[in-house]
């Protein structure tokens, strides 16, 4: 009897140490190859199998080779931790989607128009030569170029005004416009172009001139720092003139022009036009243009250009050369 006593005494300690260890265990997170997932705590472990109790009172016996994943229960610091975290991505989430949302409200539906005229510069030039002596004379100037352009487009527009005075008599006023559009047809290598221009030179006997051309032009060199292009092509040009009423011909056009950045903000352009008459070679005009153009304060430059238009057949009178010197200043934009 008294053996018996002791056997119900010892299991009673063994049972009362197990449940004390089973609480004191730290809960575990079982993943199963079939997806599921349960918490319990290890209550034993054989070489096949681990028996665990769940937080409903129950026991579980599972197989060893069904556990895939074994980890902790995370404590309820690391839970809350987490939360605040997931809560914090989700509110940054929020707001960024919203900033993105209210930029995209912000933009304008691109046309066509509107990317054609955003790549816009410009360049205004105002210059005087003025002399007092023996010949008083007073030369203004001015010059407005803009350019623009969208992909394979680009257009030009370019307008000179000159007016003087010599011992009080007019000795120069006149205007040179024209407008240039081109397109890439192979890119940076052949480009068509349309070129109108128009003005007047009351010196010269013209009291309106405008043409109206066009043709293929190739970029012979196209790089970083120079630009240099040969065209050619046909143009319809009709003048005016004072006493001789007006001549209408059309005209075969070829030219040249180079843009070379010698330095940084020292720039050189020159333009080269020779344009025969189209049943008579023995007619033509000749226009030439070449300057330097110095960036010597942000936005400012200083321009020093020769213009020359010859032409072969002028107005009765009037020398067939016409020489242009002007310095300036510029102000670009």
């Amino acid at each position: 009897m008294q053996s018996y006593f002791k056997v119900l005494v010892l299991a009673g300690v063994l049972t009362g140490a197990a449940s004390v260890l089973a609480e004191d265990a730290v809960p575990q997170i079982f993943e199963l190859k079939n997806g599921d997932r349960i918490t319990a705590t290890i209550q034993s472990q054989s070489e096949t199998n681990m028996v665990v109790l769940t937080p409903f009172g129950g026991t579980l016996t599972l197989p060893l080779d069904q556990i895939t994943k074994q980890s902790p229960l995370p404590s309820p610091e690391e839970i809350a931790a987490e939360a605040e975290k997931a809560a914090k991505a989700a509110t940054d989430k929020a707001a960024e989607t919203t900033e993105a949302e209210v930029e995209e409200a912000k933009k304008v539906p691109e046309t066509f128009a509107g990317k054609f005229f955003s790549n816009l510069a410009g360049e205004v030039q105002l210059g005087l030569d003025a002399g007092y002596g023996a010949s008083d004379y007073m030369n203004y100037y001015g010059r407005v170029k803009a350019s623009h352009g969208v992909e394979r487009w680009k257009s030009l527009w370019d307008g000179k005004l000159t007016y003087g005075k010599n011992k009080g008599v007019v000795s120069a006023d006149k205007l040179d416009t024209s407008y240039r559009l081109e397109y890439d047809a192979i890119q940076d290598k052949l480009f068509l172009y349309g070129e109108p221009t128009g003005g007047y030179d009351t010196i010269r006997n013209i009291d309106y001139y405008f043409t109206a051309g066009g043709g293929l032009g190739y970029h012979i060199l196209k790089k970083d720092n120079v630009v240099f292009d040969a065209s050619a092509g046909a143009s319809h040009q009709s003048y005016h003139y004072k006493n001789e009423g007006s001549r209408n011909d059309l005209y075969v056009d070829l030219g040249e022009s180079l843009t070379w950045e010698i330095v940084k903000n020292l720039n050189f352009l020159e333009k080269f036009t020779y344009s025969p008459k189209a049943n008579d070679w023995n007619v033509y005009r000749i226009t030439f243009e070449a300057g330097l153009s110095w960036g010597f304060y942000k936005n400012m430059t200083f321009n020093f250009t020769l213009i020359e238009k010859y032409d072969s057949r002028p107005a009765a009178g009037i020398d067939r050369n016409d020489l242009q010197l002007v310095s300036s200043i510029g102000l670009k934009f």
